[in-house]
């Protein structure tokens, strides 16, 4: 049948006009605006709970050395010296806390690079060792567990251009220390005791925490109970150094004696990183609740940030004869 041509007309099909296409973006923008402090929460959390992993870990590296050596390892000698691979983990051992834990963290092989070899090797292999990373040593909420930039030099390694760091310190004290000197020139000017008796800064009248400068700090040393003691926990950065070695408690490899980079005290409260501050004393960290700490007893707790001075500075000495109950 014939249809006439006026009846017929073509499909057209319509497109978005400029105002729906403008609601469209608008709501898709509000979406994206409530899901991501959502995401972002998740990743903290993720991030947290891996931090806390981490220095559950490192708590019961701790807790082997003291069972295997009858001490906690001492944070070393000094900013001018990392670890020896022939020496043990007590006053003998110029490299810090984090070196010594190595082997009690599955870390051996880069806890022994250089042993046993002869002096110029060992130096190479040292350096070599300076820049690794180890991932459970940095609070995933803060940043990536590569080598970060440092050129600062060591009476024991070769010269290096890239350093693993830490974000985890060791308490020293409830004293506003912690590092004080570089320590010796050579590994026999450091051996004998008589050295270090002229050093009054660096013994225990200043440093009552759970390692410093040749400790040989035992569980019965801490006399309040092991539960009251903080023995590690993230240490405070700069919000605009993390990466760039800029902050000087974070300019150096994690495998140093005794300084700021390492070793942190509870002379003042926990601080939240900020952008432009600075503090090399503190503990602290990039998580919005608070620091994590290891108490003495390998536990890890969560202090937050308003915690009173007059509760977690006697969190960092062990003689102190008060029990403390954390909030």
């Amino acid at each position: 049948m014939f249809v006439p041509s006026v009846l017929w007309r073509p499909h057209r099909s319509r497109g978005f006009t400029l105002i729906e296409l403008l609601v469209v973006i608008a709501i898709i923008a509000i979406l994206i605006g409530l899901l991501l402090p959502a995401v972002q929460k998740v990743r903290e959390a993720a991030g947290r709970m891996r931090c806390t992993n981490n220095l559950k870990q490192l708590g019961l590296g701790m807790h082997n050395c003291h069972d295997t050596t009858s001490s906690f390892p001492s944070a070393g000698w000094g900013w001018l010296w990392t670890g020896e691979a022939d020496r043990g983990s007590g006053k003998e051992q110029p490299g810090g806390w984090v070196f010594s834990l190595l082997p009690y963290v599955e870390q051996s092989p880069l806890r022994d690079m250089g042993k046993g070899q002869a002096r110029p090797a060992q130096l190479t292999a040292f350096a070599a060792r300076n820049s690794t990373a180890v991932a459970f040593f940095i609070c995933p909420s803060r940043r990536q567990s590569v080598p970060y930039s440092g050129t600062l030099p060591y009476n024991n390694a070769d010269p290096s251009t890239v350093y693993g760091r830490t974000d985890y310190a060791a308490c020293v004290s409830s004293n506003n220390v912690n590092e004080v000197f570089g320590g010796p020139n050579t590994l026999a000017e450091g051996d004998p005791d008589a050295y270090w008796a002229n050093h009054a800064a660096t013994n225990s009248t200043n440093f009552n925490g759970i390692c410093y400068t040749r400790s040989q700090v035992r569980l019965t040393d801490i006399t309040k109970g092991s539960s009251n003691q903080v023995m590690l926990g993230e240490k405070y950065l700069n919000a605009s150094n993390y990466t760039n070695g800029a902050d000087p408690g974070d300019n150096e490899c994690m495998f140093t004696g005794l300084n700021n980079d390492v070793c942190r005290n509870t002379f003042s409260p926990p601080l939240k990183d900020q952008p432009g501050v600075t503090d090399t004393m503190r503990f602290g960290s990039q998580h919005l609740s608070g620091v994590n700490v290891v108490l003495g007893d390998g536990s890890v707790r969560t202090i937050t940030y308003n915690i009173a001075q007059t509760v977690f500075q006697p969190l960092g000495d062990i003689r102190s004869g008060a029990v403390i109950n954390l909030p």
